[in-house]
């Protein structure tokens, strides 16, 4: 028989881990597709479950100074919502989980489920790979940290160890005022992503000081190439009026995605639609 948890402390979640493997659920949103039976029959779960939406210490979005770096935390407990409307959370975090599902389901389903979910799909994936951020992993022998793009290695897949718990996310704070996102779905609103393009960039002086991109639902992983990222850092603004120099960009990322054929879209789709929003991306770039 399956047992359930829901404990108000982080040390009872964490003892319980150390003992054997069981299933955490925060918002459940992914939770409840993966295990959902016939109507009017509850889900069934293989191990035993622990909700831990009742540990208010993981519900909050603070400010925190890491050796000398200010981050913004995001506990694993905060849903969507909270997120959405947080004046602390990066704006293009913010307007990337504005565009989960619906009003009612932001309110239940949170970013650390939306993260160990590990789909190639999830929405908040592309903003966070471009704020580089860190997730937070405890267990009983203490925390460990890990750059999201280490974090998520294959669809569905993760680093977390059984005995694990992902308890916040860190985002350090950035100057990063120049923000694209685009998501395409079947429709404007509570659509499953056929593919988003996110950037952020920084310019000074007509100087590209920093830029970067990354590409949901066209790969295995979020696609972000830190070296084609190289080509354009320190660049005059006025070199993205040169066709040419686009192209560039636009052809080496035409290199690294690897979409699929779906039921959502078709790998062709979807490669020439995410060059295309690049493209807009760095058009927008120029006139800045």
């Amino acid at each position: 028989m399956t047992l359930s948890y829901r404990p108000e402390s982080l040390e009872v979640v964490l003892e319980k881990l150390a003992l054997a493997k069981h299933i955490l659920f925060a918002g459940g949103s992914d939770l409840m597709v993966q295990h959902s039976a016939r109507p009017g029959i509850p889900p069934t779960y293989d191990n035993n479950v622990i909700f831990i939406d009742a540990i208010n210490s993981l519900k909050q979005i603070k400010e925190v100074m890491i050796s000398g770096t200010q981050f913004v935390s995001i506990g694993a407990g905060a849903n969507l919502h909270q997120i959405e409307i947080d004046p602390l959370v990066p704006e293009i975090l913010q307007r990337s989980v504005a565009s989960i599902a619906a009003p009612a389901l932001r309110n239940r389903a949170t970013l650390a489920g939306n993260i160990c979910n590990a789909s190639p799909a999830a929405d908040s994936l592309p903003a966070l790979y471009v704020l580089e951020a860190l997730v937070v992993l405890a267990s009983v022998d203490g925390e460990r940290t890990v750059p999201i793009s280490e974090f998520i290695t294959a669809p569905g897949k993760t680093v977390l160890a059984k005995n694990e718990l992902l308890v916040a996310v860190l985002i350090a704070k950035q100057d990063l005022p120049i923000t694209f996102y685009h998501k395409v779905g079947t429709r404007a609103a509570n659509a499953l992503t056929k593919l988003s393009v996110v950037g952020v960039a920084n310019i000074v002086d007509e100087i590209i000081v920093d830029w970067r991109v990354a590409f949901g639902a066209v790969g295995p992983t979020v696609i972000r190439s830190i070296e084609i990222e190289q080509k354009l850092l320190n660049k005059p603004i006025t070199l993205l009026v040169q066709e040419s120099a686009v192209k560039n960009i636009v052809d080496a990322y035409g290199e690294v995605i690897k979409p699929i054929d779906d039921q959502r879209s078709t790998a062709s789709y979807r490669h020439g639609v995410s060059l295309a929003l690049l493209q807009r991306w760095l058009n927008q770039l120029s006139d800045q």
